[in-house]
């Protein structure tokens, strides 16, 4: 993500008034948004689930997991784009 671009500090933003804390740490695998990135496009990889358990048999995501996603998207985009 480019210096400066607001969209990492508006959902860390938003997770933490949403949910009660901040949840921010690295990812120790590679993903497509690799893809993205290298054609000039901020990403930035955020979700739920527990990727120990990704591409498993034991893959899954909770409901309140859902939720608290949910949660911080309603918000990041309430306060990106403005309210009345």
């Amino acid at each position: 993500m480019p210096a400066g671009h607001p969209l990492r500090d508006t959902v860390r933003e938003a997770h933490a008034a949403a949910n009660g804390g901040v949840r921010e740490r690295g990812a120790p695998y590679g993903s497509d948004l690799r893809l993205y990135a290298a054609a000039g496009t901020p990403t930035l990889q955020y979700g739920p689930g527990d990727i120990r358990h990704g591409h498993s048999a034991r893959e899954r995501v909770t409901l309140p997991e859902i939720v608290e996603v949910a949660r911080t998207f309603v918000l990041a985009v309430l306060r990106t784009v403005g309210t009345k």
